[in-house]
């Protein structure tokens, strides 16, 4: 006896169905869609970053190539003032000994050695003076070697 408004079998099919399932376009599609974008930029600023790099290398070899050519022109500059230096060094010992310096002035700057009959020494006491009397006819050319002096003065412009 079995009645039939008992039915025990559809309400625990409805309760065993499965929760509703709702389908969104694009879900893991975008976020995929920005992790790859996330790791093209990543990509892209590390090749960036090589670029700057491999540029500041570039630019340091290029200033370092210039600035070693810089410094061996400078030696090569200090190098030829020191021979320079060394040769006159040479030239002034040379010029500076005693033995030699009669030759280098007669040679060199034309100068003659004195003659002891030209050189005359005086010997004044404290009180001495020497006066030197001059004739008329001293004054007279003195007179005359003035005028012609002025006279030529005055042509100069």
């Amino acid at each position: 006896m079995a009645s039939a408004a008992f039915q025990l079998e559809p309400r625990r099919a409805a309760a065993q169905r499965a929760p509703g399932l709702r389908i969104v376009r694009g879900g893991r599609y975008k976020l995929a869609r920005a992790r790859q974008m996330a790791r093209q930029a990543a990509i892209a600023a590390a090749a960036v970053l090589v670029l700057v790099l491999v540029t500041a290398i570039v630019n340091s070899q290029a200033r370092l190539t210039e600035l070693t050519g810089d410094i061996d022109a400078a030696r090569a500059e200090l190098s030829t003032a020191q021979s320079t230096y060394d040769y006159l060094t040479a030239q002034m010992d040379e010029i500076a000994n005693m033995s030699n310096l009669g030759t280098v002035a007669e040679k060199r700057l034309g100068l003659v050695q004195t003659d002891p009959s030209q050189i005359t020494y005086l010997r004044l006491e404290n009180e001495s003076v020497i006066e030197r009397s001059e004739s008329s006819a001293g004054k007279l050319l003195d007179g005359l070697r003035t005028a012609a002096l002025s006279l030529l003065g005055s042509f100069d412009p």
